[in-house]
């Protein structure tokens, strides 16, 4: 893909999120309020303040991520069908990947921060203590949290999209890897025998550098920089290959999947 259809997209990307904007305020809101449904137990029975929101709040940012590139490619495959919208985008040669791709910046970086310093704001006031104390020891690791958390967000949205296009109870797939991606990001890595299975999930190691940020991740920082590229390269293609799947499979069956 060149640089000027991957700015087509973002374009089409940004365009379609101004259309739904009122969606994605409603998501931000939901958002902090799971956020804030989790951390307050967090904290009561922990007994811990700012350790359990440095924790937690970069484990919800990556299951987030995860969760809304499985809505995205439910979007695409299933709601946009009876506007035409679907088929519109696959007349033009772009399948569930290029429409998750399109949507991955808004989603990542904007939705997903929005959210994120929201619900730090609101955490920080009911721990009654500053804002600042939130801010990262080493902002880069975050930043490579970021750039990490699209290819997550492709994968996760491909893979949704497969289960869509070839079962009939997408559905159930759905909500059990929607709890499978909590392990890894809200449930840290550490709860595990070995720590490294949580890697299983995604959206583990957007958290774990996150954390990284703030010098509280579970998994060694060698080992996740070092994984990082490698996990970028291999998300990357594995989500545009699903992306083919989904495509020639739906050339072939027609959408199974229209309610």
């Amino acid at each position: 893909m060149n640089m000027r259809r991957l700015a087509h997209l973002i374009y089409i990307g940004f365009q379609l999120a101004k259309m739904h904007i009122t969606s994605y305020v409603a998501s931000i809101v939901s958002s902090v309020l799971w956020f804030s449904i989790m951390f307050i137990p967090t904290v009561l029975f922990s007994g811990l303040g700012v350790q359990a929101l440095l924790a937690l709040a970069p484990g919800v940012y990556a299951m987030a991520v995860a969760m809304s590139a499985m809505w995205v490619s439910t979007e695409f495959l299933r709601w946009n069908v009876y506007h035409g919208l679907t088929d519109l985008f696959r007349e033009c040669g772009l399948n569930v990947f290029h429409y998750l791709l399109s949507n991955s910046i808004v989603d990542v970086i904007f939705t997903g921060f929005a959210s994120y310093f929201l619900s730090i704001a609101i955490a920080s006031a009911y721990l009654k203590i500053s804002i600042t104390t939130a801010l990262p020891q080493n902002p880069i690791y975050i930043a490579l949290a970021t750039l990490l958390a699209i290819p997550v967000y492709l994968l996760m949205g491909a893979l949704i999209g497969y289960l869509m296009t070839s079962t009939n109870i997408s559905g159930v797939w759905v909500n059990i890897i929607q709890i499978l991606t909590t392990f890894g990001t809200v449930v840290p890595p550490k709860i595990f025998p070995n720590p490294w299975i949580a890697l299983a999930n995604p959206a583990t190691i957007v958290a774990e550098l996150f954390r990284a940020g703030y010098g509280i991740n579970n998994l060694p920082l060698t080992q996740l920089l070092t994984l990082t590229p490698l996990f970028t390269a291999i998300f990357i293609v594995v989500s545009s290959w699903i992306g083919l799947l989904c495509e020639r499979r739906i050339a072939r069956y027609g959408m199974e999947y229209r309610y």
